[in-house]
């Protein structure tokens, strides 16, 4: 099987290539951000490319151990939210299965013993998986139900509470609030109560709706638009 591997070593930047063939990552020396706005362009460029090679390559060898590492040799934990936005979407182009995988990769790399992700990477990524949702329905019609299915099983997992969730639905979109204006939002939420309640059950998500402290009506769009999923919760 093959195993995860970053394409480019690198501990530096600059305007020249300074990846080091054989030779390891040495994470003792972090890397320099660029000051140019043309050299920061590529290297968030570089960045974006190496994590996404990434977790294409998870989604065939399965082994978290060489994503954890990709990620150490990237050396810039500012750039893990951006990660974690571009992870998600890339999932809602895929299967089921994959985007549990996916899941579960995020709970591992958050929980471990090293710390790789954060609660705070965690909710600045799905804050720009938000932002940018409908734009993202122009390539995945069902982009709203799979983020649903998504933050709703981050939540089982304690990853992110249901009021943090709902707060940044409440703010997503191009435009803060957009989300709640088009019924998107509804439909994220609903999703996440549907994926709840399926791997929870329903007295688990009747104490997280308790908790929470949560008006769902309030996020249901003005007519004609409705939500049928968030309504079954109402």
């Amino acid at each position: 099987m093959d195993h995860i591997r970053c394409p480019e070593h690198y501990s530096n930047y600059g305007n020249k290539d300074l990846r080091r063939s054989g030779q390891s990552f040495d994470r003792s020396r972090p890397i320099l951000t660029p000051s140019l706005p043309s050299e920061k362009v590529l290297f968030e460029d570089r960045l974006q490319r190496l994590s996404l090679k990434a977790i294409n390559e998870f989604y065939s060898a399965r082994d978290e151990q060489e994503v954890a590492l990709c990620i150490k040799e990237l050396n810039s934990p500012a750039f893990h939210p951006t990660m974690i936005s571009l992870w998600i979407t890339d999932a809602f182009e895929r299967t089921d299965l994959e985007r549990d995988l996916l899941v579960k990769l995020v709970v591992n790399l958050s929980t471990a013993n090293d710390g790789i992700l954060n609660q705070a990477h965690l909710v600045k990524g799905f804050e720009a998986v938000l932002d940018n949702l409908e734009d993202a329905l122009n390539d995945a019609p069902r982009a709203s139900e799979y983020l649903g299915q998504i933050l709703g099983k981050v939540i089982t997992e304690s990853m992110l509470s249901l009021r943090e969730a709902a707060d940044l639905i409440c703010q997503g979109g191009e435009v803060p609030g957009n989300l709640l204006q088009s019924g998107l939002g509804a439909d994220v939420l609903g999703n996440i109560l549907k994926t709840i309640k399926t791997e929870k059950g329903e007295g688990f998500l009747t104490d997280l709706l308790t908790n929470s402290n949560l008006r769902l009506e309030t996020f249901l769009p003005h007519d004609p638009v409705k939500s049928r999923v968030l309504e079954e919760f109402i």
